[in-house]
């Protein structure tokens, strides 16, 4: 049995701070993306031998944090399906230019996008091009590539039993598939793995590095070890501490992120049990 990952890019640079529409518009990772696959790095690269990506950019350097010792070999089926008319739009701009078909996907997220490739056709141009990575390759690989044609490919392997969206999975997370000597796939949960690695003096410097921050920042983090990088994938980022640096850190780290300061006198709280409140 070998296992397969199909991992999700980190987030991608958007022009501002408005929500796109990405398909093949080909953006670079954010600061937040880069830290996520570095993330990445820490779950996945001692369990894979071979790593598989999307020639799209977010992609390619997706794959670059997570296994920087293993060639990447990029194969163009695994690109993000083409969203036609829509692709690299602001969802503003397309409210405003197609409030119909807008308002029609919003009850149903598979009405058609003017020019689009289908799910369905994206999804066999996936399966495909994962079937002849699995026929070329040996051991347990990683995918690296994007959540439309992932959910399409995992939807037509279990339509019986999940709907398309269920699918969809986060930037920065990955789906554990195992594969057999015929190369058929299976899995028994169907959620997404979000990496939540333990941190480490190690994994807080690649973190740092990844992000070119300055070298000082490192040391006046120090006692916190980077405890808000455990929450990059919270809607909401909460800073545990009164030391200037985290705070300014944390506000240029997580800019496009809602940002929470929290107030209460929390010094006669373990940093373990602020964690977990934050969490809440």
């Amino acid at each position: 049995m070998r296992n397969l990952y199909l991992v999700r890019h980190g987030k991608p640079q958007y022009p501002d701070e408005h929500s796109y529409c990405v398909g093949q518009t080909d953006f670079s990772l954010s600061m937040l993306g880069h830290l996520q696959a570095v993330l990445l790095n820490e779950e996945l690269s001692d369990k894979i031998s071979g790593v598989y990506c999307s020639p799209l950019l977010r992609a390619v350097e997706t794959a670059g944090h997570m296994a920087p010792e293993l060639p990447h070999i990029i194969v163009s089926d695994l690109s993000e399906r083409n969203l036609g008319e829509w692709d690299g739009l602001s969802f503003d701009k397309i409210r405003q230019r197609w409030p119909d078909i807008y308002k029609a996907r919003g009850n149903n997220p598979d009405h058609p996008i003017p020019g689009a490739e289908t799910p369905a056709a994206s999804g066999f141009r996936f399966s495909q091009a994962v079937h002849k990575i699995l026929c070329a390759s040996e051991g347990d690989i990683a995918v690296v590539t994007h959540t439309d044609v992932i959910s399409s490919y995992l939807h037509a392997l279990h339509s019986d039993m999940y709907s398309r969206q269920q699918f969809r999975l986060p930037c920065g997370s990955y789906y554990h598939l195992e594969v057999n000597e015929k190369n058929n796939i299976s899995f028994s949960d169907p959620s997404y793995i979000l990496p939540h690695p333990e941190l480490n003096d190690g994994l807080c410097l690649r973190l740092r590095n990844a992000v070119s921050l300055p070298r000082h920042v490192l040391p006046a983090l120090g006692h916190y070890k980077l405890t808000v990088m455990l929450l990059l994938n919270l809607p909401v980022v909460y800073a545990i501490c009164w030391n200037p640096m985290v705070i300014s850190l944390t506000r240029s780290l997580f800019a496009p992120v809602h940002f929470c300061m929290i107030l209460p006198d929390f010094r006669g709280i373990t940093r373990k049990q602020a964690v977990n409140f934050s969490y809440s």
